[in-house]
């Protein structure tokens, strides 16, 4: 008897502390598969590789990555190598924070490299000087043993690369911008509501500042320059805006170094001969893909650095930028016109990696495949939609990394170009694809409804099968027969609504509207959505590129019969109104997913005032720059939970127990 009491209460015991399902409450989702590999990105909007070299002892070399403003975490980090898949793509570890001699943060822009004796110097911009710097594999620290004023510079350089010479002086390359201001003359800045970044014409204000690259030598002990700086590049406008990273390396072991520079473009440009002590001008040569295309980037601010390849023997490059890095494979062969030829990039890979979207994620949690379990579709600032399929079950759900969608047999890459974006031409490859799933059409078919950084409302229809989605072309949403229109960057909330399909986005006026569906690309006033005491519900108190962002859900959180409002914000978001709107009236805290519950009826919403979602009793800020919460119902015996993403790429799960929205 005593025994079977005790088995039943050690089983009882089991049953209450075993969570309903593998995810944890308030902590990143990992990659489900066996492999738990993933893409690897720093714990920043951006992953700049920084230089490589072989400290961990491993075949390969290890990864240096910096990342820089929003994010988790900012700094210097260093990614051990740990093996390659069976298509050569190298896979790291978990990165190791290093010190420096410039603060708690980041360091400034630089470069790693290793010489022939083991040792790993840092060199590193402050103003016009070449801080030296050595690094200790013991206590993973950069110590700083000497620094070199740079004379003959026109302006501070913004890169740099190095290359050791034989007698033992350094030849340091340099990004310097060719000194033309970008910004129009009476640039506002653009938060302003005066700002006006294009002309009549649909021409950008200001001018389309551009970089060269120049060089000079530098003493051993980087005391002093031996020669002022000279131009080197063609020209002083080889790249638009700069080089967003500079490296020196070479193709294969015995062949002559070069120097290799990203243009925030996402383009890629080589300079060999940089070695000669009297060499003049080098034409810089394009790095291009297998017909002799230009590579562009699959993000914004391409930064290459060189990584031996000891299997062939030559170098392949790994390439940062917004987002996570990408590793490109040397072919070994050069066009005619002396372009190294690559083969198209693919993810870096990171072990025991979280999930990973790109940078700024929007998540649905869906049944995308029609499986029973839900799925993730994500967009992301590079302008891609990611496929998350959980190869689990809602009981225990097991997410492989994400894959990208297509629309009409095409990846779904949406980027606005020169005109499009408000803030400018140099803003051309951010996308910030925010999209929503639902079935719109009420076919039994999710589809797929979105808006990006150009404030257009477009729609995907599901042509496939239930369990194989296809995807037709993008299509325009119209409002009267005009593209609907609104601020951007704005998640759309899409839901039934007493028995209405809705549509609800950020107007004009950058506040919440209500929109009917008339058919499949249409939709037919509903008016603005409005608090219970009747005023508009707006976003923001900033304006011109401070507005819109906001993602909406359109739910029934509170389980009342009435679909409420889940709405994730950036920082200095601020709904309902300028004054008290929540995040940015207690400070600017951070971003924040708020709760507005309808009070009124799913035909006439009405909405009280916002609150912040509480994760066990603390007020739930993910991140500064954005935040994409979505409602996950994996039983709907306990009600929907929270997946929000950050700014950086992953995924938080919370669970329903753990939150309060009172």
């Amino acid at each position: 008897m005593t025994l079977r009491v005790s088995l039943n209460l050690f089983l009882l015991s089991i049953f209450v502390m075993t969570p309903s399902h593998s995810l944890e409450s308030g902590k990143k989702i990992p990659v489900g598969t066996e492999t738990g590999r993933g893409p690897l990105a720093t714990y920043g909007v951006v992953t700049e590789p920084m230089g490589c070299a072989r400290i961990s002892g491993a075949t390969d070399c290890d990864l240096f990555l910096r990342t820089t403003r929003f994010g988790e975490e900012t700094g210097l980090f260093l990614y051990p190598f740990q093996n390659r898949t069976e298509e050569g793509t190298p896979i790291f570890g978990e990165g190791a924070r290093i010190s420096h001699p410039f603060g708690d943060a980041s360091p400034p822009s630089g470069t790693l490299l290793q010489l022939e004796d083991g040792t790993v110097h840092g060199l590193w911009l402050q103003g016009s000087e070449v801080v030296h710097t050595i690094f200790s594999a013991e206590d993973r620290s950069l110590r700083e043993i000497g620094r070199a004023q740079v004379e003959g510079l026109p302006r501070n350089p913004r890169n740099l690369a190095a290359l050791p010479m034989a007698d033992g002086a350094w030849r340091v390359a340099f990004d310097v911008s060719d000194g033309v201001r970008y910004r129009p003359p009476d640039d506002v800045g653009s938060r302003d509501p005066e700002y006006n970044p294009y002309d009549g014409r649909g021409i950008w204000r200001g001018k389309l500042s551009a970089a060269g690259l120049f060089a000079a030598p530098l003493s051993a002990d980087f005391s002093k320059s031996l020669k002022p700086a000279s131009l080197i590049s063609q020209t002083t406008q080889e790249v638009l805006d700069s080089y967003c990273h500079l490296d020196a390396g070479r193709f294969a072991r015995n062949a002559d170094p070069v120097v290799i520079g990203g243009g925030r473009m996402g383009e890629m440009m080589v300079y060999s001969g940089i070695h000669q002590p009297n060499q003049g001008s080098i034409p810089g040569r394009y790095v291009v893909d297998r017909k002799g295309n230009i590579l562009r980037h699959p993000t914004i601010q391409s930064s290459p650095v060189f990584y031996p390849n000891p299997e062939t023997g030559l170098s392949d490059l790994i390439v940062g930028g917004e987002g996570g890095a990408h590793y490109y494979r040397f072919t070994g062969e050069f066009t005619d016109g002396g372009s190294p030829v690559f083969e198209d990039p693919v993810p870096a890979l990171q072990a025991e990696a979280d999930l990973y979207a790109g940078s700024l994620p929007v998540p649905n949690a869906v049944d995308w495949d029609g499986d029973g379990d839900l799925d993730i579709v994500s967009g992301n600032s590079e302008g891609f939609v990611l496929f998350f399929e959980n190869i689990g079950s809602n009981a225990d759900p097991k997410y492989a990394s994400g894959k990208r969608l297509s629309a009409g047999g095409r990846t779904i890459h949406l980027q606005p170009g020169y005109r499009l974006d408000i803030q400018g031409p140099f803003e051309s490859r951010w996308g910030y694809v925010c999209p929503t799933v639902a079935d719109w059409n009420e076919d039994g078919r999710p589809d797929l409804l979105l808006s990006d950084s150009t404030a257009r409302h477009r729609i995907a229809l599901n042509v496939g099968t239930a369990t194989e989605p296809e995807l037709e072309p993008l299509h325009p949403i119209y409002l009267k027969g005009l593209e609907l229109h609104g601020t951007w960057r704005v998640k759309p909330g899409v839901a039934k609504l007493g028995g209405r399909m809705a549509y609800v986005a950020l107007d004009d006026d950058d506040q919440f509207h209500l929109y009917w569906r008339l058919d499949d690309y249409n939709l037919e006033e509903g008016g603005k959505l409005r608090l219970e005491d009747g005023s508009p519900i707006g976003a923001n108190f900033l304006s011109a590129g401070g507005t819109g962002r906001l993602k909406i859900n359109l739910c029934d959180w509170d389980l009342d019969g009435k679909v409420d409002l889940v709405v994730g914000t950036p920082k200095h978001g601020s709904v309902p109104n300028p004054e008290t709107g929540l995040p940015q009236s207690l400070g600017l805290p951070g971003s924040a997913v708020l709760f507005l519950r309808n009070v009124g009826t799913n035909e006439a919403p009405r909405f009280k005032f916002p609150v912040i979602f509480r994760f066990k009793g603390k007020n739930l800020y993910i991140g500064h720059h954005s935040c994409g919460p979505t409602v996950a119902e994996f039983d709907p015996k306990t009600g929907p939970d929270l997946i929000v993403a950050n700014e950086d790429g992953r995924f938080f799960f919370f669970e329903r127990k753990d939150l309060e929205w009172e």
